[in-house]
């Protein structure tokens, strides 16, 4: 069993919700777990805990109330530790302003020294924040979706003092309204350790005329690269020596992941930078629960293979919504930690696994439960129920959330409260089980 009998529940209160930002909670080289958050007020905030520990002093520190209309769980933070210990965090309102904020502390592992907030404009209204450090390159990378179609590109060599101009890699129409969901890795090879940024991207399931995942790789240079390693024309500086590079995403030159036969759709729910590569998604009917079935993909021999149906999902999160919003799932989420703090495959750790953790519905409630695959993830069998909720309860559960680097003590941790689809009426806690060393 992954969790015991003594693991002790752990809840972050009114820490809501959030879908397609990475990266959001991280075991630093300190030893402690970082969480970025927003709540059902509209604040953001980081929670510093060890989770080894239970004697250790927790802190929280809010960052900022946003400037949008709403609290909505779109508008959850991204976070970076850079390798100087020194942590960002970025944030935007929902499709309602076009500038993206952040904060940097001044020292490392510090979340009391959060300097002053700054201010990225756009041309458009900007969300989905996805901040990561590229370590090559001395480089912080930001992803960012404009206008509900684009998704553009900007670094800093300064660790977030000074941006480069926004550049554009992917554009969508009304009818695309592409998702980018973006993880980093480490692929170990025999001279060195890259880093390289995969990806997966898809339309919504109710507004897109293209119910296809699709997927792809940029090298720590800026390449975009096959799933097989092999660069392509597109760099995301758009410029390299001096001369011009393409900087547009051809849809039909990325992987296709899945894609939904007529009559269905699809939801991703998971990219994970584990060996091998795998990506977790729901197919359904619209209007149809029922249907909602959870697979995972694997990429081997060349191509991503779909697994055998891994469970029902069982419900919609939000069945009564009309504007598409009945779509989201409870959600998936791979296990790609390393067992303990500051090891990782820069110094020795091993992402591999076979465990994925999932969300769902079933005619008792609602359950957190743990399943593995002891055929490279062909199959996945029921390994563990973690924690249910009683159907006549009220409440759901979703959103599991694997910590970057995660310690074998903090596996997961999960949303559970109530949903009703970023209208301001929902409310829920982040609930984690931790089993400490004490």
């Amino acid at each position: 069993m992954i969790f015991k009998d003594q693991a002790k529940e752990i809840r972050i209160k009114r820490a809501n919700t959030d879908w397609w930002i990475n990266e959001k909670c991280i075991v630093a080289d300190n030893g402690l777990t970082y969480i970025a958050y927003v709540t059902d007020i509209g604040e953001i905030h980081v929670k510093e805990f060890d989770a080894k520990c239970s004697h250790s002093v927790s802190r929280d520190v809010r960052l900022c109330r946003l400037n949008c209309d709403y609290s909505d769980e779109h508008n959850a933070p991204s976070m970076c530790i850079m390798k100087s210990g020194r942590i960002i965090v970025a944030y935007t309102g929902h499709a309602q302003t076009a500038t993206l904020k952040y904060r940097v502390t001044k020292n490392p592992y510090d979340i009391m020294s959060f300097g002053e907030e700054h201010t990225l404009f756009y041309e458009k209204s900007v969300t989905y924040v996805q901040l990561f450090e590229n370590e090559k390159q001395n480089q912080l990378w930001l992803f960012t979706r404009v206008n509900s179609v684009t998704w553009e590109f900007r670094y800093s060599a300064d660790e977030g003092e000074t941006w480069s101009e926004a550049t554009t890699f992917l554009k969508s129409d009304a009818g695309g309204l592409f998702y980018l969901d973006v993880r980093k890795q480490y692929v170990a090879t025999r001279e060195a350790v890259e880093e390289q940024w995969v990806f997966a991207l898809y339309g919504h399931p109710r507004i897109s005329m293209d119910h296809t995942i699709r997927s792809g790789i940029f090298d720590s240079d800026g390449w975009l690269l096959t799933m097989d390693g092999e660069k392509t024309k597109l760099n995301l500086y758009g410029e390299v020596n001096g001369e011009k590079t393409e900087t547009l995403l051809q849809l039909p030159e990325l992987a296709t992941v899945y894609s939904a036969p007529a009559g269905t759709t699809v939801r991703l729910l998971e990219v994970a930078p584990t060996r091998p590569l795998r990506i977790g998604l729901a197919t359904f009917q619209m209007a149809h629960p029922e249907s909602i079935t959870y697979y995972a993909a694997t990429y081997r021999s060349g191509e991503w293979a779909l697994s055998k149906p891994i469970a029902k999902g069982g419900s919609f999160l939000a069945p009564y919504q009309t504007d598409g919003s009945q779509t989201y799932v409870g959600g998936m989420a791979f296990y790609y930690g390393v067992g303990e703090a500051g090891l990782h495959v820069m110094n020795g750790g091993d992402t591999e696994t076979n465990r994925v953790f999932t969300a769902r519905a079933d005619e008792n409630g609602w359950a957190v439960e743990s399943y593995v695959s002891h055929d490279c993830g062909a199959s996945y069998q029921l390994e563990q129920e973690i924690k249910r909720i009683p159907a006549e309860d009220g409440r759901k559960m979703w959103r599991p959330i694997v910590p970057i680097y995660a310690q074998d003590n903090l596996q997961v941790y999960w949303h559970e409260g109530t949903y009703s689809a970023h209208s301001g009426g929902w409310h829920c806690d982040e609930v984690m089980l931790v089993e400490y060393d004490d």
